[in-house]
């Protein structure tokens, strides 16, 4: 038992081999794959987290990840011995500006056919995907002046169910995936900030700063938020196909300029107007809080008097919701321009280079460039490694994909380090990791 994995490696690694001598016997006919693509295929538990800020990275706080290994021995022992002494952190990263990012998507069944590559359809259900975002400007943190100036807090969870098809159109391949979605929660940036350097008390004439920090933050929910989740959503869900559906839909045209170059753009959910998801219920969230030094006597505070006009907290409290007409609500949307280069002569070398653009009401600014270049290594189908770095959702991401593809069986894995620092992205302020599993023939 112990030489059957042994066996099967080399057992891939000949059947790579030979895939790659025939690829190089018969590039013209474009045999590139020992395997073909499955006709029918079950993609279940397919799972992808991402999280990054753009402040503390595993650089700042541990030793570097080889001097860990090489010391593993003495650090199991004295598991302090992996961080630094002392820990390195710079305020001033902070100072120049805070940026939290976080995404999620759990994909839990998908089913597809495919008849040899010319058109397939499949059908995705229970699909989720969430985004979360925090941003503090460096106005803020570096207590400049500042007159309403907005913080950052954008939150959306949606589940959706979709039909992704592709057919063939003279030389065009077109992607098309019509979908329904259900906003889960929703909540935009709705802080704000208030700051003046050089203030003076009108009675006393005393200087001094102050500040004001105003939220107004209502959170949009499928059900109401006073009730579990799991009692709100079977109180909801007879009412959900009337009241809460939004239909979007993705396309992609790619075009093989010639033989060493494919050209194609993508579109993810584009909104189909009238037709938008919709919340009904929501939580309101509203207060105030702030101070003002040129109100601070110091004999006062010694004695422990503080004028009421010195600071100030008013909490409105939470207040429940509910709006007949509904939040409309539409998913974030990106558009991609790429290209699919492979290397003179070769099937298994492509470089695939991108740039667009995304618009997501959960940023600050709505508006975002996106793009990147990746590079692939393909094996005969059997092993696939994907390495690139991509700025995607407001975040550098620097990644290594992997994907072992036996047929009736296929493993996807990948990580990546990131942040909306680029520098911070090779530093560990951030991670992102993925897996899916594959079955089919």
């Amino acid at each position: 038992m112990k030489k059957l994995p042994l066996f099967l490696l080399l057992l891939c690694i000949a059947l790579s081999l030979q895939a790659q001598e025939e690829n190089a016997e018969d590039l013209s006919a474009g045999r590139q794959s020992l395997f073909k693509n499955r006709t029918v295929e079950l993609s279940v538990a397919n799972i992808n987290f991402n999280a990054s800020n753009d402040f503390v990275s595993f650089a700042n706080v541990f030793n570097n990840p080889f001097h860990i290994i090489w010391n593993i021995r003495d650090i199991i022992h004295d598991p302090v011995r992996m961080y630094k002494d002392p820990v390195e952190i710079n305020l001033d990263d902070f100072i120049n500006g805070f940026r939290f990012n976080t995404s999620a998507a759990i994909k839990p069944l998908s089913l597809n056919f495919n008849w040899k590559d010319n058109w397939g359809v499949g059908f995705d259900v229970g699909h989720i995907n969430a985004w979360g975002n925090f941003n503090i400007p460096a106005k803020v943190l570096s207590l400049k002046d500042a007159a309403n100036e907005r913080i950052g807090m954008g939150m959306a969870v949606f589940a959706d169910a979709g039909i992704p098809v592709f057919f063939h159109f003279d030389e065009l391949k077109i992607k098309f995936r019509p979908a329904v979605y259900v906003p889960l929660f929703y909540t935009r940036p709705s802080i704000t900030y208030t700051y003046k350097r050089e203030t003076q008390n009108p009675e006393t004439g005393v200087e001094g700063s102050s500040l004001e920090l105003t939220y107004d933050m209502r959170i949009y929910s499928l059900f109401d938020m006073r009730q579990g989740m799991k009692q709100g959503l079977a109180d909801e869900a007879w009412n959900i196909p009337g009241n809460n559906l939004g239909y979007d839909f993705g396309l992609c045209v790619e075009y093989p300029w010639d033989d060493s170059i494919d050209i194609g753009v993508n579109f993810v959910n584009i909104p189909i107007p009238y037709v938008a998801g919709k919340l009904n219920h929501y939580t309101q969230l509203n207060g105030s809080m702030g101070f003002d030094t040129s109100h601070i006597d110091m004999n006062g505070m010694l004695t422990g008097e503080i004028s009421e006009h010195a600071y100030h907290f008013d909490d409105d409290g939470r207040t429940y919701g509910y709006n007949s007409t509904g939040q409309k609500i539409y998913r974030p949307f990106t558009m991609l321009v790429y290209a699919n280069y492979r290397l003179p002569d070769s099937y298994m070398l492509a470089l695939i280079p991108s740039l667009g653009f995304s618009i997501n009401p959960l940023f600050l600014k709505p508006f975002g460039v996106e793009g990147g270049l990746s590079a692939r290594l393909d094996l005969a189908n059997i092993f696939v490694t994907t390495v690139g770095i991509n700025y995607n959702d407001r975040v550098w991401k620097n990644s290594i994909d992997f994907i072992l593809n036996l047929r009736a069986f296929e493993l996807d894995l990948g990580l990546s380090t990131q942040s909306a620092s680029f520098k911070k992205s090779w530093q560990g302020a951030g991670i992102g990791v993925n897996f899916g599993m594959k079955f089919g023939w």
